[in-house]
């Protein structure tokens, strides 16, 4: 675990130094959107590189067989990643779409970037380096934070908890959906056991051993207070007394009555 803790913090620096030199150099809307296409694009191209070679060996259906998220979302970083390209090329970033698409990136993304960084499943089943297909799922992840890390450097994340909360909820109506439609299709166009083995967005058994109520349902419920206290401190911080969400909703509340 060592070798993959050293690793990941050469990516971040790596990726503070980028940040650093995009934030000096990166001042027009435009420039801003072309860094977001080209960073979302280069997590796209590292997490197909390797059906890339197969495909050239002719075993692109058997790789694709054994791996079925680079043919369905099936995990949460799938999503994130796919999303992160949608909003790269979304018009007005500021519409009710872009306010959702950076919202679910920034407070959702980073914690799946980070997870698949220091907790990569990957690497905690063979931990090493020589295999290019685990190299690259971490590399893969650390491009993704860096992503994620220029929505709040541009100035598209806002601190605000009724839009942050209602973006967490829609987000976990969008995964349920997701994990449901992958089952389900696994299910149909294979069998109920290759459905299980997907087990798309963790709705069919834990992802985590010896914690098997750990549920992608459980886990929602679990997040959602962590993301209501996490919003909480973040309005405490960014906001001035008065201004907070709960002064908001007393001073509406207040204005309701007096109507």
């Amino acid at each position: 675990m060592a070798k993959l803790f050293i690793c990941n913090f050469l990516i971040i620096a790596i990726i503070a130094v980028l940040l650093a030199v995009i934030k000096k150099i990166i001042k027009s809307e435009k420039g801003q959107n072309a860094i977001l296409i080209c960073a979302s694009f280069g997590t796209v191209v590292l997490h197909y590189s390797l059906l890339f070679y197969h495909i050239f060996c002719g075993t692109a259906i058997e790789y694709l067989q054994e791996t079925p998220n680079l043919v369905l979302p099936i995990y949460p970083c799938n999503l994130v990643m796919w999303s992160c390209v949608i909003f790269g090329f979304c018009k007005n970033k500021k519409s009710g779409v872009g306010a959702y698409l950076a919202d679910y990136i920034f407070w959702f993304g980073i914690i799946s970037a980070l997870v698949g960084m220091f907790a990569n499943v990957d690497f905690i089943m063979n931990p090493t380096f020589a295999d290019f297909s685990i190299t690259k799922s971490v590399v893969a992840h650390g491009t993704m934070l860096f992503n994620i890390l220029l929505l709040p450097m541009f100035g598209m994340v806002k601190v605000d908890m009724r839009r942050n909360m209602k973006s967490i909820l829609i987000c976990i109506l969008e995964m349920l959906v997701t994990g449901l439609y992958c089952n389900l299709l696994f299910t149909v166009l294979a069998s109920p056991e290759a459905a299980y083995e997907v087990n798309s967005m963790f709705l069919l058994h834990s992802p985590f051993g010896g914690a098997e109520f750990l549920t992608y349902p459980v886990i929602a419920l679990i997040a959602i207070p962590i993301y209501f206290g996490l919003f909480t401190v973040c309005e405490l911080v960014a906001y001035k007394k008065g201004d907070r969400f709960y002064d908001r909703l007393a001073r509406y509340y207040k204005e309701k009555r007096g109507k």
